[in-house]
């Protein structure tokens, strides 16, 4: 007569691995100035734009007739808002796997700047405004008709304080390439404010946030310009920037590689900005076309941007790329006044990019394991093992779920030699992250012997895959043969996983990934010595 077989306990080793996030490998990487990442995807959505038709709009002076044939003294039925989900809006951007969104709890309500400020100098250059909006009509299509995709925005600042992103500002800090694609303008830094509360203004407190998941981004069309960006450290009484960290260069190549679908643009042009806007009128004049270009990015961490001896930031300002290092960045009149469209001053603004980001938090696993006694072969009366037994969320789950069921200890009826013992491992996930890399051991428990045909043939071993509601289930054989259940006879050396050897055999099952929210099991036999 043998004894009670009690449950030991929970003698499988779970070992869990959750996925590296982002978070955990940005600080090493971004300690110093420079420690920038090209953005791998966007995540958008579409809105129904506010259409505007404006018949016999006037090309600009110049115009381009090279993509706009017969564009000169000409007009066209310009259309804003042309498509029915015309408004590409920006929800967050990929990089390196990990989402990054607009950081609205620290600049509500939509993580934008509060203020934008293009700052112009240059006598003799022109003071004017370009826009680009995403073409909706077909490349060679008649030019008295110009359809385009979004909305419009009746300024710069309208334009790039917003979450749409098919329109943004051609050629920025373009000073000196005249032409029939005329891009020339007086805009020598761009300044993205954050200011707080009235002054003395507060700025964004650094103290509060995670430098290293926390930051700015800059879009542009084509990812292929250059461009320098400073942290705003200090501001006067009005708002306006009174010192800078870091110049940050930024290469051409920087852009990352989000694969975005490639738009054709339209550039308009507005060459008076001293008379009053009339809305009534379509304020933009069509300039050139652009072949199709994809939208790309960089986020920039705030520990890229200043060193963590600042506590306060008001926000960022951009340049062109041959503003020198040892400029004075706060004295933007003094900044080159022939800069090159075609190179440094190329940068093509895209609207949209929010003024900061926060890396968006990782959802975490919460795994358990509960194991039971399921069944017992041999005796003629047997226990309730349909009842779930606990209280725990993993139990819980379990109960919602289907699963659970069986005892911890079984004492009647006595177990006598030959008895078939039933183990279930109940897997339990009650959070929304995975668990990934879930490998089970559980060592046979002495006294007994590992039923090798307990559900077929070679199949010792039973399971429900990672699901909610539980899958079908299915059977393993015992054989290290490819399918995820291998058992291990006494004498063969264990997987690491498995911890010390008591010397009769394991039961392995690799797992892999038990989803958020999600249940299974493990299930095998032994027999009493």
């Amino acid at each position: 007569m043998k004894p009670a077989i009690y449950i030991l306990g929970l003698a499988s080793l779970v070992v869990l691995i959750v996925v590296t996030v982002l978070s955990q490998a940005l600080p090493v990487q971004a300690q110093i100035p420079g420690g920038f990442f090209g953005v791998d995807g966007f995540i958008t959505s579409t809105s129904t734009p506010t259409t505007l038709n404006f018949p016999g709009t006037p090309y600009a002076t110049p115009c381009d007739p090279g993509t706009f044939a017969g564009c000169v003294g000409s007009t066209t039925n310009q259309t804003y808002g042309a498509a029915a989900d015309g408004n590409l809006v920006l929800d967050g951007v990929v990089v390196g796997g990990v989402t990054f969104e607009p950081a609205r709890d620290l600049l509500p309500p939509q993580g934008l700047a509060d203020r934008l400020v293009f700052r112009r100098a240059g006598a003799g250059l022109p003071n004017r405004a370009l826009l680009f909006f995403q073409y909706e009509t077909a490349l060679g299509a008649p030019t008295n008709v110009l359809e385009l995709t979004p909305e419009r925005a009746l300024s710069l600042e309208e334009a790039m304080l917003s979450r749409i992103i098919n329109r943004g500002i051609d050629n920025v800090f373009n000073n000196a390439t005249p032409g029939a694609q005329e891009t020339r303008n007086n805009i020598q830094r761009v300044d993205y404010l954050v200011l707080g509360s009235a002054p003395p203004f507060n700025g964004l407190d650094l103290t509060a946030i995670d430098r290293a998941t926390t930051g700015f981004l800059v879009l542009e069309r084509g990812g292929n310009d250059p461009f320098q960006i400073a942290a705003i450290t200090a501001v006067d009484a009005a708002g306006d920037p009174t010192a800078y960290g870091p110049l940050i260069t930024v290469p051409a190549g920087a852009w990352g590689t989000s694969g975005a679908t490639p738009i054709v643009s339209a550039v308009l042009r507005l060459d008076d900005l001293t008379t009053p806007i009339n809305p009534a009128t379509a304020v933009f004049n069509p300039s050139h076309l652009v072949p199709a270009q994809s939208i790309q990015g960089i986020v920039f961490p705030i520990n890229s941007l200043v060193p963590d001896t600042v506590d306060v930031i008001f926000g960022y300002s951009l340049f062109a790329g041959d503003v020198t290092a040892g400029a004075n960045l706060v004295d933007f009149a003094s900044f080159p006044i022939t800069t090159n469209g075609t190179t440094q001053g190329g940068l093509d603004l895209v609207a949209g990019g929010f003024g900061l980001v926060q890396q968006v938090a990782q959802p975490v696993a919460d795994f358990a394991l509960v194991k039971r006694i399921t069944n017992l072969i041999g005796p003629a009366t047997l226990p309730d093992f349909t009842q779930v037994l606990g209280t725990t969320p993993a139990e819980n789950q379990l109960r919602t779920t289907g699963l659970g069921q069986g005892l911890i200890t079984v004492t009647d009826p006595t177990v006598d030699s030959g008895n078939v013992v039933e183990y279930t491992i109940y897997l339990s996930n009650v959070a929304a992250g995975d668990a990934t890399g879930v490998i089970i051991c559980d060592q046979i428990p002495a006294v007994t012997t590992f039923v090798p045909d307990s559900f077929g043939t070679g199949q010792g071993i039973q399971a429900i895959a990672s699901s909610n509601p539980p899958g079908p289930v299915v059977n393993y054989t015992n054989a290290d043969d490819g399918d995820p259940g291998t058992f291990f006879p006494p004498g063969t050396p264990l997987p690491p996983v498995c911890g010390s050897d008591q010397g009769n055999g394991a039961v392995v099952v690799n797992v892999g990934t038990v989803g958020g929210d999600q249940v299974g099991l493990i299930r095998f036999r032994t027999g009493v010595n």
